[in-house]
This record gives C-alpha cells, structure tokens and sequence, in this order.
C-alpha cells in the first residue's frame, strides 16, 4: 500500500537538509541546461537579482513545504494557478480573493470613522473647538458614503474614493475660549482620518481595475511554472529519500493519509481506517489548536462520520496556538470550538476549562484585562470573553508582595537626570536601560530575600537565582542583558540558539578542519597560525608571506620551513608535520575520530578551559565532536562534505546554537523566549522588551503564502523591467497584517 522498504529509517535534518540541497541543484542544473525553456527563465528573472539566483531554489522550497500541510499537495498547487486564471473576468469585484480587499477597504473607513467621531465628541467637551465639527461632519459624510459605494463595482469605488475632498478646517477667533489640548486632539484625530483614507487609495487605486487583472493574466505562465517545477521537486525529493532507505515525519504522515484514504472513492475512508474506526473506542489528542490539515484528515478517517456520535476527544487551547508559523491550523479548532455546544445537542460537546492552577489572581487579572482589550474576533479570531478569560483555581497563601509591576523607562533628557544616575539615557541604549534596570531589581530582590512560595515544600523561603526567568519575544537583547548582570555579579544564562560558529573555538576548529581538507585555503590557514594551536606572532606572519609573495600563503609556509633555520622554521616544520598526519588520518578514520586526536594531540580542549567561560568552550568543543558523529552517521561521510555543510548552514544564516552547560538545579537567573517557557513555571518573571513592534518583515517579502489562495508575488514586467506590486500580493498582504 505504501511501497516502501519495511526497513526505513526516519531522516536526520541535517540529513534532510544536505539530500534536498542536492535534489534542488540537480533539478535546477537541468532546467538551467534547456536553453529554450524560457518560461523557466522568466520565472528565474521574477525571483532573483544580478548577483544571485539563489532566491529560485529558496521559493521552489518554501511552496514546496507549505504545501504539504495540505492532503492533497498536488491538487493545492493546482490551484494556486486559477487565482491567475482571469480570462473572462473584467471587473475586481469577480476576483476570487475580493473578500480580502473589500474587508481591508471597510476596516480603514470604520477606523476613520471611529476616529473622527471621538473628534466630534471632543469638540463638545467643555471648552472644546466646537467651530471644527461642521467641516468634521462633512468628513464623516464622505467616509459613510464611501462604506455605502463598497457594494458598486471597482471602477465606481475608485472614482469615488479619488473624488474625496477634505475640506481646510475653521479658524478658531477668540482661541482663548478654547482648551488648547482639546484643540490639538482633534486636530490631530483628524489627520489620523485623512491619512488613512488618503493611504488606502494610494495603495489600491493608484491603478485602474483593467491593469490589475492584466497583470494577472500575464503572470498565470510564470505561476504555472512555480507550481510545475515545486511538483517536480517534490516527486524527486521523495523518490531520492526512498532510494536511501529513509523518509521524514512528513513523508510519514502523508503515506498514513494514503493508506487510510480510497482515491477511487473521493478519499473515503479505507478497508484499513474502517479497520481502525471498528478498533478505536476512543481517539484522544492534546494541543489541537496545533494541528494542520493533513493530521486532522487522518483523524477524520479514523473516526466516527458524525460530531454529534463522535468518538474524538480534542483538548486545547487556541489563544496558546505557537505553531502556525510550521503551517498547524488554529481554525480548525475555532470553528469546532463556535460550532460544538455546552449540551452537545446535534453536534459536539464543548466543555470549557477556564480554571488556571498555576498563576495566582494578580497574574491572571493582568492577563485578563489585557487581553479583554486587545482580543477580538477581527484582531486574534476569538472575542475574549468571560469563557475565554482565565479563572483562578490555585490555593496561595496571601502575600501583599505579589503585585503585578508595570515600569516605563523614561529616555527623554529632560534635565532631570541626575549625573550619578547609571539609567542616565544620554548613557545608554533603550536595550542597556532596560537590562541596567532588571539587573539592578533582581539584585534587591535577592538582597532583601523576598520570601517567594515553593510548591514543593508547601511553605516560603528566600528568592534564589533559579527562581527568576526573563522572558522576551527574541533573544537579540541577551548580550545587553548579560552585560548588565555581570556588573552586578548575578549568575545569568541564556539559551540562545544562535553564535555557535562564532564562538572563537569553533570557529578555530572549523578553520584547522577547513585547512586538513585542503590547505590552500590562505585566511582559515592564518587564522590557525595566529590561533593558540599554533601560536604565530603576526611579524612572523609577514617573514613567511615575504619569503613567497605571489604564491599561496601554504606555499609560503613549505618554503620558510626549509630555507630558514631557527624557532620559527621548527615551530613551522612541527606544524607542517602534524597537519600531514591529520591530512592523512582524515582519509582513513571518521570525522568525530580526527577531531578526538587533534583535541588530544594540540591540548587545545584543555586549553580553552582555563579561559574565561571555559566550561562553555568546552561544551562547544564537545558538541563539535557529537554533531560530527552524528554526520557521520548519515549517508553522507567525510571531512569535505562536513564542511560544505557548515559552510551551508552559515551561509545561509542558520546556527546550531551554543551548546547547552546548566541543569535544571543550577542557580542562575535564565532568559528565554517566551516561545520555549511554554509550560514552564517560575515563581518570579521580567517580561522584557514590551516596546518592540510586531515583525513584520515576512509581510514585505517578495512572495507570501496563503493557505486558502495560495501563492502571491510582485508583477515584473520583462521588457521594461519594472516591478511593483500584484493585486493578490496586495491581498494576502493585508490579510496578514489583520
């Protein structure tokens, strides 16, 4: 049913990464050779710059694994096509993704409206600019005009979306009469009103309708050979994984779907799933507000047809939905979750677990009026109502200690500064205020040993380091934040997943494996000469170049060894003889094996613990050796190999992270990502970083996904070589950002 050998193995990322490299570039090399496959090159044009096509595989990958997130991967990347297939229609409003521009179009009039309306109200305040609201008026008239135009055509839209005129508004006589404040509010609502009006249609009809669906129509050959080449890629990804006896967590899941699906019957259920629909009593699963649609298809097979007979017992929570960044489908639980009852009558059975037992009532009343605010069915896809809000359900002894604290740090110079003040802003970065400033609390909290609960021992006891964690959105603030506890000598990590390569062992290590590989590799050879490994000055850096200019540094390097005599000339026939053994060692031994000798042989491991942080270097250096190992216990050996893929992953500005030194009874304060403390529980928390705006880089990228339309990219118009935005790139743009 499968066709696979029972003898499979399940892939290594790292073994993942390095045979879908090879299957993208052979693909790529061969499409590269047919001079007149020209839909391929216009699609390469499309997508890459003068100095690197390497943005072709990049997108080819990323449609390629967002579409197995759905059952059927193929028939999804048909799809995408059709959102291009406008032959026929001649007006916007008959575009299929419309909905996403109409809705986008009525939330910035509602918006401009909301805001003009609180600046009429303003103006009948006490002493307020009551002169400015019959030109308000006549802003307000136009917005609600415009929100009853949305149901005419595109070309009427626009027309009357242009013809908006926001009229100067009244001169104030007698300003004394009015509250300067209030004048300035108002003032200042409205032209938040005017801008977004004014935004909206610069952005959607700066060009005629027309043009809009010609683009489209001229982009349908390049779409249709994304999608043809993405299918290509994937049969021969999988038929290569196959060939080597190996297959990935996905792969699993879509042989899973095919055996429990029948093709010949629209994908009904199989003999196998009856089997299993017969077999199962009940099927649990946890955390469904991550799952994707693949896993919810094989569900649905395995289970009973109807809700309301139901054997499918789902526990999750949508407002902890972290995935869908890996493609998991929050709404599909959204939509059980408003269509299931508290009775189950006709449908599903919904039972709302609202009790929180880990957080005491000054947590989650924070929590709650938060988010009473903030979530909404426009904003996060679920009103946070008093269902959603969370309900104490914990037993704390009471403490008047225990207040949520919110603190602003004022980085305005205002002269009241004081000179001794270490917070000064003209000192220091918005990133070093904040870190000076936890550092400098977490000292006095521990200082004063503010009693904090231990649910272990059931009683209080002195804070200690390992009770505080410092949480953020990402950890690019770790350094500010290590710098400030080191000052006041508080015991501090961070679990970074990035500056492996950087870190100076590794990248020595990596260096000598580059040189023993090929030593004609002149700045990772003179970065091992001037490493402890072989401990050059850098006056006799130029001795050796001086004696071969114009030749390879390693040239230079033989040439000194045996037309000079003294230190030097030893230091370097020692080194020259070390590297020929270890050249030598690498064609016969393992990888991991070569590096054990050269830790051994240049006490280089030992050495690096007698440095600062040395317990870390050496945890790095160990995990050099296992990620060796493991490599080479994959389909792919050898040195030059090992490097190209470090080479890849740096490149590519993938990191492996440092190697991990603390248990869990270490005590230091931790700082982490909001993301990994998901389940995690600490008595004291810094959330840090609040001032930061959302990212929105993905947004702007030059192509989006879409589950329900798709692809999208930018129109570039081969001849005259423009680029600017598509109509549906627009779309999904805005669907996004809401």
């Amino acid at each position: 049913m499968a066709d696979i050998d029972p003898e499979f193995r399940l892939i290594e990322p790292i073994e993942s990464a390095m045979v879908r490299d090879e299957v993208m570039d052979h693909l790529l090399e061969e499409y590269y050779g047919n001079e007149e496959n020209i839909a391929f090159f216009e699609l390469v044009d499309t997508f890459t710059g003068d100095r690197s096509d390497d943005d072709i595989g990049r997108v080819i990958g990323e449609l390629y694994d967002f579409s197995r997130a759905h059952p059927e991967p193929a028939a999804w990347l048909d799809a995408i096509v059709a959102n291009y297939d406008v032959d026929g229609i001649t007006d916007v409003v008959s575009l299929p993704f419309y909905s996403i521009i109409e809705k986008q179009l009525l939330m910035t009039l509602r918006q401009a409206e909301y805001t003009l309306k609180h600046a009429m109200f303003l103006c009948g305040e006490s002493a307020g600019p009551e002169p400015y609201l019959v030109t308000l008026e006549s802003d307000l008239g136009q917005v609600q005009s415009l929100m009853e135009d949305l149901q005419s055509d595109w070309d009427s839209v626009s027309t009357n979306w242009k013809a908006v005129k926001f009229q100067r508004i009244a001169t104030l006589k007698e300003k004394e009469l009015y509250d300067e404040d209030l004048v300035e509010r108002v003032k200042k609502l409205r032209d938040q009103a005017k801008k977004a009006i004014t935004d909206a249609g610069s952005e959607w009809f700066s060009r005629i309708g027309e043009n809009y669906i010609s683009d489209l129509m001229k982009m349908k050959p390049t779409i249709e050979t994304l999608t043809e080449l993405t299918k290509e890629f994937a049969t021969r990804f999988y038929n290569e994984k196959v060939s080597r006896g190996m297959l990935d967590f996905n792969d699993l899941e879509h042989l899973a779907l095919r055996i429990l699906s029948d093709p010949e019957h629209d994908g009904a259920p199989s003999n196998a799933a009856l089997g299993y629909r017969e077999k199962f009593k009940e099927v649990l699963i946890d955390e469904y507000q991550d799952t994707n649609m693949v896993q919810e298809r094989i569900l649905s097979l395995v289970t009973a047809d109807t809700e309301a007979d139901g054997n499918l017992f789902m526990v999750g929570d949508v407002k902890q939905s972290i995935y869908r960044f890996r493609l998991a489908e929050p709404g599909l639980f959204l939509a059980k979750y408003k269509r299931y009852t508290e009775v189950g009558d006709g449908t599903g059975l919904k039972i709302d677990l609202s009790q929180n037992f880990r957080s005491r009532s000054d947590v989650l009343d924070t929590t709650n009026f938060i988010f009473n605010q903030l979530m909404d069915t426009e904003v996060a896809e679920i009103e946070y109502d008093e269902q959603a809000e969370l309900v104490l359900g914990a037993s704390f002894p009471k403490s008047d200690r225990t207040q949520t604290e919110f603190v602003l740090i004022d980085m305005e110079q205002d002269g009241r500064t004081d000179d001794t003040d270490d917070l000064a802003p003209e000192q220091l970065q918005k990133r070093q205020a904040e870190a000076r400033y936890i550092a400098k609390r977490i000292a006095t909290l521990i200082g004063e040993k503010t009693p904090v609960f231990d649910k272990g021992l059931k009683q209080y006891r002195p804070m200690e380091y390992r009770d505080i964690v410092i949480l953020s959105r990402a950890l690019t603030s770790a350094p500010d934040m290590e710098d400030a506890m080191k000052e006041l000598d508080i015991p501090f990590y961070a679990n970074n997943n990035s500056g492996y390569f950087e870190a100076t062992e590794v990248a020595t290590m990596v260096a000598l494996l580059k040189i023993i590989d090929n030593p004609y590799q002149d700045i990772p050879l003179a970065s091992v000469l001037r490493s402890p490994i072989v401990r050059l000055e850098e006056d006799s850096l130029a001795r050796i170049r001086a004696v071969g200019k114009g030749k390879p540094y390693f040239e230079a390097l033989e040439i000194y060894s045996v037309s000079e005599t003294g230190n030097l000339a030893s230091q370097i026939q020692f080194f020259l003889r070390q590297l020929g053994k270890w050249r030598e060692l690498s064609m016969r031994e393992n990888l991991a094996d070569l590096i054990a000798q050269i830790f051994q042989e240049t006490n280089f491991y030992d050495f690096v613990g007698g440095l600062p942080g040395g317990k870390q270097r050496q945890a790095n250096l160990r995990a050099l050796l296992d990620r060796a190992d493991q490599y080479e216990k994959t389909a792919f050996r050898g040195l030059f190999r090992f490097i190209r893929f470090v080479e890849r992953l740096q490149v590519k500005g993938q990191d492996l992270g440092t190697a991990k030194t603390l248990g869990e009874k270490e005590d230091v304060v931790r700082m982490m990502t909001i993301h990994a403390s998901k389940g995690l529980e600490f008595p004291v928390v810094f959330l840090s970083g609040l001032d930061r705006k959302f990212n929105m880089r993905d947004i702007y990228n030059k192509y989006l996904f879409d589950k329900d339309f798709g692809f999208a990219t930018r129109y570039t118009d081969p001849v005259k070589r423009l680029v600017y935005p598509s109509i549906i790139q627009q779309a999904i743009k805005y669907k996004k950002n809401c």
